[in-house]
């Protein structure tokens, strides 16, 4: 019987410098690195490109190998996370104030953490039990909220919301856009499928399966659909379009169950009309014909095809 090799790639004795290190990706993915050439960060290439930039540039090749590896996405999204962190709290600590927060930090015990995050688990920790450890969490609150898709920046999202409200009042219109990238060409063109936008034929598009699969590998392709999509109902519909004038909007994105990208959308219209005066003015009938009217004009749904092709299906 044939004994296949196993090869062992032991581990260092010491952690991998992360920083200016072209060998890590390179040692990482010797398949998408396939010469050992071309990884971030190298000291040697004459003109020098941020880290940030040349993943999104590594991210657009056109054979799509770094796109499609199931993990090469996840670990560079946790070095820039990683950088954030490091960057902003540098920067905290070079401030005056940080020596005094310094010397009571240094007075907690690994007992102390514990304990807190117990506490802060079964929702029963008290802040004004340990000034020390108040200080440490809200460090790491502010660093946090700098740091994307953590969720002290959700955090940091909605003091931004907030300060909207009071500068501007209470929105106008909350919306959800949640594009249906599964079923659109568009998507399936950026992920590379060779369609025809301009003729689009139901046997391209395949079945809902096939086309799910392709959406799901292709991560920046959808990403770019989406941003594509979102930047387009922005300019054409948000702001100078059926709404009317806006004076400020403010939008979140989010990943569903599956993973696909949508937007949560606070628009503050240009107008100086309160709920309470919207509420007086739909008790005039002319009012309420006026509003109906114009629902009826914006919101369109034409089904006739389907109920003809129904009956057709439902008499044979």
């Amino acid at each position: 019987m044939d004994i296949e090799n196993v090869y062992l790639i032991p581990h260092l004795s010491k952690p991998v410098n992360k920083y200016f290190n072209p060998k890590l990706l390179t040692g990482l993915y010797p398949t998408l690195f396939c010469y050992g050439l071309g990884a971030p960060e190298d000291q040697s290439r004459p003109v020098q490109i941020k880290f940030k930039e040349h993943i999104r540039y590594l991210l657009s090749y056109n054979d799509r190998r770094f796109e499609t590896n199931h993990s090469f996405i996840f670990v560079v999204f946790n070095l820039l996370q990683r950088r954030d962190a490091c960057f902003h709290a540098q920067l905290i600590v070079t401030k005056p104030y940080f020596q005094t927060s310094a010397d009571e930090i240094l007075s907690l015990n690994s007992k102390d953490i514990e304990t807190a995050l117990d506490n802060n688990s079964k929702r029963t920790y008290n802040s004004e039990s340990n000034n020390a450890l108040n200080k440490l969490l809200q460090h790491i609150k502010t660093i946090g909220g700098r740091v994307m898709g953590s969720a002290y920046s959700r955090t940091a999202l909605r003091t931004r919301i907030h300060a909207l409200i009071y500068n501007q009042g209470l929105p106008s219109i909350f919306l959800t856009l949640n594009p249906a990238d599964i079923h659109s060409p568009v998507g399936l063109y950026f992920a590379g499928v060779k369609l025809d936008l301009d003729n689009i034929q139901n046997e391209q598009l395949m079945d809902t399966y096939k086309r799910a699969e392709i959406i799901a590998s292709h991560p920046v392709a959808t990403a770019k659909f989406f941003h594509l999509l979102i930047t387009n109902i922005l300019d054409t519909m948000i702001i100078g379009g059926v709404l009317g004038p806006v004076k400020a909007y403010f939008g979140t994105v989010e990943s569903q169950g599956r993973d696909s990208l949508h937007l949560h959308f606070l628009i503050w219209l240009d107008h100086d009309m309160k709920p309470a005066d919207m509420k007086e003015k739909i008790q005039d009938i002319n009012c309420r014909y006026k509003l109906k009217a114009f629902l009826e004009d914006i919101i369109k749904e034409d089904l006739d095809d389907f109920k003809d092709k129904h009956a057709v299906e439902y008499s044979n």
